[in-house]
């Protein structure tokens, strides 16, 4: 069996755990028997072999590359989500890399920047279509339905607008998969792919899950930690704002890890400048979890699953979150864990942590933890494959 497998961005391009996911996939799919091709987009057109899989990289047909630290204005932004509903400006090598490499399945995953458009192509060509929802980008442009410090529950019009194309080509697909059972239900509640199957499938790991008894690294004071994009949608600053607000204020630190502009990170100072708290910029998960004792994933906006609050599972780190979106299906069996999102629920539970460490515990069975085993993801894509 063929599958070409699109991604916007494909490594060493990386924003989020959707680029690490995805890549993921494709090399257990390679393992298992199963011929894999990528097609992403680059700043220039080129074909290369990343670990063995064939990745075609598209240059960007748009009026710019949207993964640089520059900023844009409004009305260009708008011209280029213009240009994202329906984007023609791919078919030629979109459809010479269909002749090429011939795939049974076209699995798609994070489409902007390629748009839509690529379901119409492969329908023309009976080329079966699978696709993974990993953010909000069919019903909102800016992918997170988050505006005005708060979700959406429903889309406005701007929204509308731009999105409606991409909801009528919702129904090209063969099959659709949610990476939580929330980001797939808040889709077909707005109507989206109608008469298309569906299924929930969680992100993979790798891993040997063996639960061990939690030490913390200080008997002093306890090391929280925070990785990931840092904005206002993540929860940054409503965290960094919970930190004011301690009974125990002298027994904690924080970590900060991740990419921050000089700009906003005097904004979050200006928020909370205490010498508690470290910025350390870009980090590796695996070391930074080794310096904290618990990681906080205060996301404001529903998230579709969470990749971190699972890494922080895997590697025996205690791991508290906001009951938002994919997230709380990850969490049902520790709400004692979850905070509303508001700085004094999360303070609450910061200082319930700092004077209980002792006796702090979760509950991550091998049964539930198994959800989430890669092998046991590749089984269902594989299953899905064949059956369409």
């Amino acid at each position: 069996m063929k599958v070409l497998i699109v991604n916007t961005l494909y490594y060493p391009y990386k924003i989020g755990g959707a680029e690490i996911s995805v890549q993921s996939l494709a090399e257990e799919f390679s393992i298992v028997g199963i011929t894999v091709g990528v097609l992403t987009l680059g700043e220039t057109d080129n074909f290369e072999e990343v670990n063995n899989i064939a990745v075609w990289r598209l240059k960007i047909e748009n009026t710019f590359w949207p993964f640089s630290s520059h900023s844009k204005s409004k009305l260009s932004k708008l011209n280029w989500h213009i240009k994202d509903t329906n984007n023609k400006r791919y078919d030629k090598k979109i459809n010479t890399i269909f002749n090429s490499f011939k795939p049974d399945v076209l699995f798609t995953n994070n489409l902007a920047g390629f748009s839509t458009r690529i379901w119409q192509l492969a329908k023309f060509k009976n080329i079966k279509t699978v696709h993974t929802i990993r953010d909000y980008y069919l019903q909102c442009p800016k992918t997170t339905k988050f505006k005005n410090d708060s979700n959406c529950n429903t889309l406005c019009l701007d929204c509308k607008a731009l999105t409606s194309l991409k909801k009528r080509n919702s129904k090209n697909l063969d099959y659709v998969i949610g990476i939580s059972n929330y980001v797939l239900q808040d889709h077909l509640k707005q109507g989206y792919f109608k008469d298309v199957k569906s299924e929930v499938v969680y992100n993979g790991f790798k891993f040997n899950y063996t639960p061990r008894k939690i030490k913390f690294l200080n008997k002093n004071e306890v090391i929280f930690g925070y990785i990931g994009q840092i904005n206002k949608e993540k929860g940054v600053e409503l965290m960094l704002d919970s930190f004011n607000n301690l009974k125990h204020n002298t027994e904690w630190r924080l970590l900060v890890a991740g990419k921050v502009e000089t700009e906003y990170l005097s904004q979050l100072k200006s928020i909370n400048n205490s010498d508690k708290i470290t910025y350390l910029g870009y980090t590796n998960s695996k070391s930074f979890f080794k310096k904290i004792d618990v990681l906080i994933v205060p996301s404001q906006w529903n998230e579709p699953f969470g990749r971190v609050v699972l890494e922080a599972i895997i590697n025996n780190t205690i791991v508290i979150t906001s009951k938002k979106g994919g997230i709380n299906e990850i969490m049902k069996h520790n709400q004692n864990l979850t905070f509303n999102t508001n700085s004094a629920d999360m303070s609450n539970l910061i200082d319930e942590i700092i004077k209980k460490r002792e006796h702090i515990s979760f509950n991550y069975s091998p049964e539930f933890m198994a959800k989430f085993n890669i092998k046991n993801t590749v089984l269902k894509y594989s299953k899905i494959f064949s059956e369409i």
